[in-house]
């Protein structure tokens, strides 16, 4: 064996008995952007309390870092704050020291309340601060905080910024804005505006009474019954969302779409799975290299995009319109103006009685149609370098021709009242079959 192999081989030994105590708690290791890498062998617990009584303003501004910081609205009349220092020295004394040294900070003046540390006047910080602070519902609160949980409950305006570090907020009776990355954000019962920015995390939004913006990346988003307008302007984020009344706005890529009992709809994608159950209104998206599926729409539907896999059963609109390549259009149960332009692929249609013509443009595109029980409509098929199948018993047609290089055969061509039906490709071939 080669001396790097065998220096390597003691590193790696090393390494695994140093987190190996780090597990079992005999050591302890800590990462700090100030000092970097470092290593202790016992935690020293502090703490105080101070109140604050009226009169004081609605406001509260904290400024934290490397800790945990949990606000809640109480119906008391005063401010209870309790400071709790952790601090990590091989001895107590050590840790005495520092702990008489570091103090929490609160500045009174006539708009708000500023609670804080002395942070700053330590070169060595091996040490984290966690507040609780219990205040009156209806004030506001604005957090600062870093590499810690930030909770908070049952208050009014609120906006919190902890970039690296968990977000917890719930029974918000203000707007909420939240800005973190890498770590959890959950929020719930949000009695106005919600706005969050997130990256690389888990973003769960339940229960908001106003409208909701989430710019986030690479991670899942989580909504649920939301009252008004959703907005997700993101990238490489999985989008789940269910009962949200008013529009859903979605714009991301590489990753599923999972919509259920949702109104409006447009999607903006790239190489995404969307499936859609239950929307009560119109359905607008755009997407690339990926499989779309719906499911009970009630309302317009748009797909424009490129090697889209689209499925639907059940859609009731007054349009639908679909553009895609490459990949099988399915439509079962379906009624409306519909419009299909597709090349290099299938398209299979069951439509419902119908209501609104039905169109199909394709380019070495096969089709195959599926006659509507009992109905009598205009009727037009057309293929250059294909075939067609006429397999509907009732009312074979009178009309069998080429023009210009196309087979054409025609049927019903008295029923000048009802909706039509067109089907027109190209080096495909068209099948009319009963159901």
């Amino acid at each position: 064996m080669k001396a790097k192999e065998i220096i390597l081989l003691i590193l790696i030994i090393m390494v695994g008995i140093i987190f190996y105590h780090a597990q079992t708690g005999k050591i302890w290791i800590d990462w700090d952007w100030d000092e970097g890498i470092y290593f202790g062998q016992e935690e020293f617990v502090y703490e105080e309390t101070e109140e604050i009584t009226p009169p004081f303003p609605l406001s509260l501004r904290i400024f934290n870092a490397h800790g945990h910081v949990e606000v809640e609205g109480t119906d008391q009349d005063s401010i209870s704050i309790t400071f709790e220092k952790r601090i990590f020295r091989r001895e107590q004394k050590q840790a005495d020291d520092v702990a008489e040294k570091l103090n929490m900070v609160v500045e009174k003046n006539s708009d708000r309340i500023q609670i804080s540390t002395n942070r700053e006047d330590f070169r060595k910080r091996r040490f984290r601060t966690n507040f609780k602070v219990m205040i009156p519902k209806q004030m506001s609160v604005y957090v600062k905080n870093s590499y810690g949980e930030v909770n908070i409950f049952q208050v009014g305006e609120t906006e919190i910024r902890n970039p690296n570090g968990k977000v917890y907020a719930e029974n918000i009776t203000g707007n909420l804005v939240i800005k973190n990355s890498y770590k959890e954000v959950e929020v719930e019962n949000i009695q106005a505006d919600c706005q969050i920015e997130s990256r690389s995390s888990t973003v769960t939004v339940i229960g908001v009474e106003g409208s909701a913006y989430i710019d986030h990346q690479y991670g899942k988003i989580h909504c649920e019954n939301i009252s008004h307008s959703v907005t997700v302007d993101g990238s490489y984020a999985e989008v789940y969302g269910q009962n949200v009344t008013e529009l859903f706005d979605i714009q991301t890529s590489y990753r599923k779409i999972d919509l259920s009992d949702v109104g409006p709809v447009q999607i903006r994608a790239r190489n995404s799975r969307i499936e859609i159950k239950g929307a009560k209104d119109s359905v607008d998206i755009e997407n690339r290299y990926g499989k779309i599926e719906l499911f009970d729409i009630q309302g317009n539907l748009k797909i424009d995009g490129k090697n889209l896999e689209v499925y639907g059963q059940s859609i009731i609109g007054e349009r639908i319109f679909i553009s895609t390549s490459y990949r099988k259009v399915e439509l079962t149960g379906f009624q409306g103006k519909t419009e299909i332009a597709h090349s290099n692929g299938d398209v299979n249609l069951e439509p419902l009685p119908l209501t609104h013509p039905i169109e199909v443009k394709g380019q070495y595109t096969d089709i195959k149609f599926y006659w509507p029980s009992g109905g009598r409509y205009p009727f037009e098929a057309r293929t250059k370098g294909g075939n067609i199948e006429w397999k509907v018993s009732e009312g074979l047609s009178q009309s069998f021709d080429e023009e210009n290089g196309y087979k054409v055969i025609k049927a019903f061509d008295t029923e000048t009242d009802k909706p039509s039906i067109l089907l027109n490709t190209t080096y495909g071939s068209i099948r009319i079959e009963e159901y």
